[in-house]
């Protein structure tokens, strides 16, 4: 009997098996391009740094905010140098960026007055620490859902 012309014939044990291994590799390379668990850890401790350095007195608070800024633009250059790729954004990454980057500016003004108008210089703890968790879970969460490939 001769195969259906409009029907594939079935692949052999050694092709199927190399197929895999191929398949296998492709994934690793892929997973070794996401960046490492270093980096959402490392980017929301400097965010938070950067609340907590409205805490030093008058001078230093600028130093510290200039010092944390700086770490964290040190955190994305090392993880992109490291990958050797700039990741695609995925739409769920692009809509968490800017609701961080609002949520970040209503808790810094937030904080800002009522350190100012209530005298509460400790809101800055709490407002860093729930900025960069929220950052650091919604970072997560969007790395979770992958990024499609076109």
């Amino acid at each position: 009997m001769t195969p259906e012309p409009d029907r594939p014939s079935m692949p052999s044990r050694e092709s199927a098996a190399l197929s895999l291994a191929l398949a296998a590799e492709a994934q690793g390379a892929v997973g070794s391009l996401a960046p490492g668990r270093w980096y959402g850890a490392s980017l929301s401790a400097a965010l938070a740094g950067v609340y907590f350095s409205q805490l030093l007195p008058d001078p230093l608070d600028l130093v510290g905010l200039a010092l944390m800024y700086v770490l964290m633009l040190t955190v994305i250059v090392v993880q992109l140098s490291s990958s050797g790729v700039r990741h695609r954004m995925h739409p769920s990454m692009k809509r968490g960026a800017i609701l961080c980057g609002v949520l970040g500016l209503v808790t810094f003004l937030g904080a800002m007055v009522l350190e100012d108008w209530a005298g509460m210089p400790w809101i800055w703890v709490p407002a860093g620490l729930l900025v960069a968790g929220v950052v650091h879970v919604l970072d997560h969460k969007a790395r979770q859902k992958g990024i499609p490939t076109p």
